[in-house]
């Protein structure tokens, strides 16, 4: 049995950015290795005179979910930076990122790096949006020009058209213009309603995967908002004086529910007392928005903003909605091949397959790109 007594000199910027990299205190760290004190693991970022064996090496490797080569390195590995927290919670109840949002962000970057691999194997061109933004943008002007530009100017709101359908076709149309589309488990920080990742080559849109989905739909333009803005952030979507959250929730308005195609919706059009009173009925919106594939709320949102209904009815009705909402969670036996998909994407696994096809990788690989086993790899590719 090898002696996993010795001691193992490692880089203090190493420890220091693998603890960081899952959002751990020193204090946190100590309390899941058995004798070992906050003081020990400070002295050995520090670089003192004591240092950590292989066994707390091993340890520290399961702790952070780091591969155990990644502390024999001489410095830490470059990085970009985590999307900017901008959720809107009061100091005192905003809790830190929970190391399982950490390592959700951490896979999600994993994903983009495989997709951003698998374009440069397979020699695809990258689709870039080619528009640079800011906040002093008329979001209302940007959504009409945006909604152009990815030819979904007359994307249809017939209700022979599922909710969920409805999601997957915005998703493929962002995909086909160069953009990822993950959907993942946040099972902390529920709050979180998504994320987005920038990145020059390729960037990336995190949804939450428990989501409705005329959540996720609502989520997937605020964060393409972000995107646009070349400002990744982690989003809780409520309303804020926040300047950026505040014109992406706007924009997302103004791209799902035009307001033209708003102000000419039959029922609006019909109401003429309701344009007065201000006042819409849980029924009547409900019918709205799901013409537009959005919530209730959206749809009062842009009322709002069209001046056909009051700030005082609008939070009305938003503390109503809030004090019934009940967080979605998932029943029975997970399936594993809608879940590779939901977190890849379509366009993801799709690009594996055609590097598989192409021989460009093996079988070993195309279990890796998919985290599923040799044996489930055919029922992905049948369920694209």
């Amino acid at each position: 049995m090898p002696n996993k007594s010795f001691t193992v000199s490692v880089e203090p910027k190493v420890l220091i950015w693998a603890r960081k990299s899952i959002g751990m205190s020193i204090d946190d760290v100590a309390k899941k290795i058995k004798g070992i004190t906050a003081n020990t693991i400070e002295n050995w970022e520090r670089g003192g005179e004591e240092k950590p064996t292989i066994s707390h090496i091993e340890r520290l490797a399961s702790i952070y979910k780091r591969p155990l080569a990644t502390f024999l390195l001489p410095a830490p590995p470059e990085e970009p930076p985590f999307p900017t927290d901008f959720r809107t919670l009061p100091t005192e109840e905003k809790k830190p990122l929970h190391p399982k949002t950490y390592l959700t962000i951490r896979k999600a970057r994993r994903f983009q790096y495989s997709a951003i691999e698998l374009i440069k194997e397979l020699g695809e061109p990258v689709r870039k949006l080619s528009i640079e933004i800011s906040l002093s943008n008329d979001p209302e002007k940007l959504a009409e020009k945006m909604r152009t530009q990815l030819v979904a100017k007359d994307f249809s709101h017939s209700r022979l058209i599922t909710t969920e359908t409805a999601l997957e076709e915005w998703v493929k149309i962002l995909e086909k213009n160069g953009i990822l589309v993950f959907q993942i488990s946040i099972t902390m920080n529920k709050e979180i309603r998504g994320f987005s990742l920038v990145d020059e080559e390729v960037p990336a849109i995190v949804l939450k995967r428990s989501d409705e989905p005329s959540a996720k739909i609502f989520t997937l333009f605020h964060e393409f908002a972000h995107l646009l803005l070349k400002e990744g952030g982690i989003c809780d979507l409520k309303e804020t004086d926040i300047s950026i959250e505040k014109f992406c929730n706007h924009f997302a308005g103004a791209f799902l529910v035009p307001e033209n195609e708003l102000l000419n919706h039959p029922i609006i059009k019909a109401n003429e007392k309701l344009k007065e009173s201000k006042e819409w009925s849980d029924q009547i919106l409900k019918d709205i928005a799901r013409d537009f594939k959005v919530s209730k709320e959206v749809i009062l949102r842009r009322l709002l903003i069209l001046d056909l209904t009051t700030r005082a009815y609008y939070r009305s009705k938003h503390e109503e909605w809030k004090s019934k909402y009940k967080e979605p969670f998932g029943r029975g036996k997970k399936n594993e091949i809608k879940i590779c998909l939901q977190e890849r994407g379509k366009k993801y696994v799709s690009m594996v397959f055609n590097a598989y096809e192409r021989n460009k990788i093996n079988d070993m690989s195309v279990a890796d790109y998919l985290g599923v086993k040799l044996d489930k790899i055919s029922k992905v590719k049948e369920a694209i």
